[in-house]
């Protein structure tokens, strides 16, 4: 959760992210240090995430999200597009749960969706994280965790892009470190795999660098991780990618 912790930090005041620190948030905010092409936070995700309050969390998602119609978001107002990215969110978060705003504000940044953009992801994070409470507040923020580190390459490096929270000279690396545990949760084949990694590619086309440390720090991950809970057919497939 430190890639949504650090963003929401740097983009609401100090009295709102001490206010929201003081109802129990701190608790999710930990601040750790941050070492560039430091391997072992990455690897180790997926086993924090596993252990992070799951009875809460379930709680929470009993709470905040059985009240709403996830539907309500294909009824937008007319002029939805021509608000500004806070009004935006302000009216997902009358009409659909914590974790649909945490959705629409990824592909509404990423212009999935006619209709549907968000023009500064910083402003509309800021907005529900200064007026989410508690558990809304706790579902929100793992959803969007969650769904951005499960989009896409190329889309991932487009928000990770936005939330400026990355060194550019870093981003590839850092991706290629993540992307063993993305192939892990979303059991990948190796075609599949293969066909992310060509569409990330084509992505860097201008920038072989990043498409480089991308591929540095995926084989860094494959080397580590061998013989464990991924199949040899991967390993094999991928170890030498170049």
């Amino acid at each position: 959760m430190q890639f949504f912790c650090n963003f929401v930090k740097n983009s609401c005041s100090d009295s709102t992210f001490h206010k929201k620190c003081g109802k129990g948030w701190k608790n999710l905010i930990r601040q750790e240090p941050v070492e560039t092409y430091n391997v072992m936070p990455i690897i180790m995700k997926s086993a924090f995430k596993g252990s992070l309050s799951a009875a809460l969390l379930a709680a929470c998602l009993l709470c905040s999200c059985g009240n709403k119609e996830n539907s309500s978001a294909d009824r937008l107002p007319a002029n939805f597009d021509s608000l500004g990215d806070a009004a935006k969110v302000a009216y997902m978060m009358k009409m659909v749960s914590p974790d649909s705003v945490a959705r629409f504000i990824c592909d509404a940044a990423l212009r999935k969706n006619k209709g549907e953009t968000i023009d500064t992801l910083a402003i509309a994070v800021a907005y529900a994280y200064e007026n989410f409470n508690d558990s809304s507040l706790i579902v929100f923020s793992r959803e969007f965790e969650d769904y951005s580190e499960n989009l896409p390459l190329s889309d991932k490096m487009k928000i990770y892009m936005m939330a400026g929270q990355t060194d550019s000279k870093r981003l590839g690396y850092e991706l290629g470190l993540e992307y063993v545990n993305h192939i892990r949760e979303s059991r990948m084949s190796v075609e599949d795999i293969k066909r992310e990694i060509e569409e990330f590619r084509k992505a860097c086309a201008d920038d072989s660098a990043t498409y480089k440390r991308f591929v540095k720090g995926f084989k860094t991950v494959l080397k580590v991780d061998h013989g464990k809970d991924l199949s040899e057919d991967v390993y094999k497939a991928f170890s030498e990618i170049n």
